[in-house]
């Protein structure tokens, strides 16, 4: 089946021509990471990097994109298998932490520490190629989102100081119950929230430095930094 057919139904809100080059790097593949992935391959993304050292557990299966059968594989392995049944995308799976490899020109930060999106931070700033950072954090019914998108090569001053004040150090970060850290409807929530960020980066459309959106009170806020 041709992408033009396949992606009918989608074609007038995210035309197939500006999604058939991209490539997305994902640093992160369990909860937010792995449905976002599903959401982006489905959407027809051609080309997934993904980073994860981690592996499948019995606790990950209600709220992440993983099967019984899984269990005791490695994340990325598991979701390139996955992924692979639904879409003819191109999945390079990493079983390994993201250190300083070389980024795709948008990349989806979906881990679990400051200290990694830090990392992350620190190679963005540095490489001309990687161009948007899609950021995402949970926590119980909560869920944020930030986008940061180049101008030119380069981050708007005010943009760069505002996320710079959002990444905290994890020691100043008040650890939620092991019982009360995900639960799967927030989890698809964000999903959703970063493959539409993803859309307005390729479609020039305007969307918020930063989303927050609370499941508990089901209400929502965002900020808008710079025009992006």
């Amino acid at each position: 089946m041709s992408a033009k057919i396949m992606y009918t139904r989608q074609e007038g809100i995210l035309p197939q021509n500006k999604i058939v080059n991209g490539a997305v790097t994902i640093i992160g593949s369990g909860a937010i990471g792995s449905f976002s992935s599903l959401t982006l391959v489905k959407m027809g993304v051609k080309h997934l990097v993904i980073y994860d050292e981690d592996g499948v557990t019995s606790h990950n299966l209600p709220n992440q994109f993983f099967r019984k059968k899984d269990i005791g594989q490695f994340k990325v392995t598991a979701l390139a298998d996955i992924l692979n049944e639904f879409s003819g995308t191109k999945i390079t799976a990493h079983i390994q932490p993201y250190v300083k490899q070389q980024l795709k020109e948008t990349t989806i930060v979906a881990t679990d520490s400051m200290s990694s999106r830090r990392s992350v931070w620190e190679q963005f700033k540095q490489q001309p190629q990687a161009k948007n950072l899609i950021e995402a954090r949970m926590g119980a019914e909560l869920g944020l989102v930030y986008i940061i998108k180049k101008i030119n090569g380069k981050i708007p001053k005010k943009l760069f100081n505002f996320y710079e004040s959002r990444l905290y150090k994890d020691e100043d970060v008040k650890p939620l119950p092991c019982t009360a850290k995900a639960i799967i409807y927030n989890i698809l929530m964000i999903s959703s929230l970063i493959c539409r960020a993803y859309k307005s980066i390729i479609m020039n459309e305007k969307m918020p430095n930063e989303l927050i959106f609370n499941m508990t009170s089901i209400d929502e806020r965002s900020y808008m930094c710079t025009t992006i």
